[in-house]
């Protein structure tokens, strides 16, 4: 599974979404709330998990919506609207 950030996941009966992706960890986001007394205005509480135990999270997204995630179907966003803006990409 290739991990990218706010997929929706599970790990050891934990839901969340994935928040930070490097080469040696993931972080699962399962609490997220508004808190004015918060530096950025949000509460978090996140799970590390080590390269190790990546094979135990699960993707809550099915396969065909993973896939059409993936396609780009409108030419404005094929062409990221350069051609229509005027601006050179």
């Amino acid at each position: 599974m290739k991990f990218k950030y706010g997929t929706p996941v599970e790990y050891r009966h934990n839901k969340g979404w994935i928040n930070f992706v490097c080469d040696d960890y993931i972080t699962i986001c399962f609490l997220d709330e508004p808190d004015k007394s918060k530096r950025n205005g949000r509460y978090q509480s996140n799970l590390l998990v080590y390269r190790e135990y990546w094979h135990e999270v699960r993707s809550c997204v099915d396969e065909r919506q993973e896939e059409q995630e993936g396609e780009t179907t409108s030419y404005f966003l094929q062409s990221r609207g350069c051609d229509l803006v005027g601006a050179a990409c």
